[in-house]
């Protein structure tokens, strides 16, 4: 087991000592006696409320031990508005990543040359993967081709913004985030979310 992994049994036991009546009230989060559902960049998550563990809708509900996806589902849950606790604190913040991000928009960090070669006139592609995902289509900001709402967790969104390359100039992604978004996620989360969002339009994509 890596450290990786084990932050995540961390983060089970952490979500366990937190109101579960309390954030299925907060965030209207569908329920039964056993399990708490809700989506995560467009892909149904459900968590045991005994155990904690989560599971990812495929062909059949999966244990998802992906850091960034499960750390970010508690993260959103359990510290918004919360006040979270050290221990929550040092569990998010576990990996350690450098994150560059500033506190209204963040470059992806998936928007390295591999990525941009993967995007380069793939606008259509980009725009019907983002609609798959649950994304509204608004209206264009700072020359952008494409301008979606995302949303990414219950009643939170970010701002994607997509520019589309040509011989001069690679591929731009830009996600915009509001201003009280640090109110939610801790600073180091939103470079997990943002990761898997873009890993996940890739994906869409094919």
């Amino acid at each position: 087991m890596d450290n990786y992994e084990k932050q995540v049994y961390t983060g089970r036991k952490l979500f366990l000592k937190y109101d579960q009546d309390k954030l299925i009230e907060k965030y209207g989060l569908k329920h039964d006696e056993e399990y708490l559902y809700l989506k995560y960049i467009g892909t149904e998550y459900r968590i045991d409320r005994g155990s904690a563990m989560n599971y990812v809708a495929d062909d059949e509900w999966t244990d998802c031990r992906e850091y960034t996806i499960v750390m970010t589902i508690y993260d959103f849950l359990c510290c918004s508005g919360h006040g979270s606790t050290a221990a929550f604190d040092r569990a998010v913040a576990a990996c350690e990543q450098v994150c560059n991000c500033r506190k209204q928009s963040v470059n992806s960090p998936l928007c390295g040359k591999v990525c941009k070669s993967i995007f380069r006139k793939k606008w259509k592609e980009v725009k019907q993967a983002c609609t798959c995902l649950g994304g509204k289509q608004t209206e264009r900001l700072a020359g952008a081709d494409l301008t979606f709402e995302m949303p990414v967790l219950p009643g939170f969104s970010v701002l994607l913004q997509f520019w589309d390359g040509d011989e001069e100039f690679l591929p731009k992604i830009l996600l915009l985030w509001d201003k009280v978004s640090l109110s939610y996620l801790h600073f180091e989360t939103t470079y997990y979310l943002q990761g898997d969002l873009l890993k996940t339009i890739l994906q869409t994509i094919g």
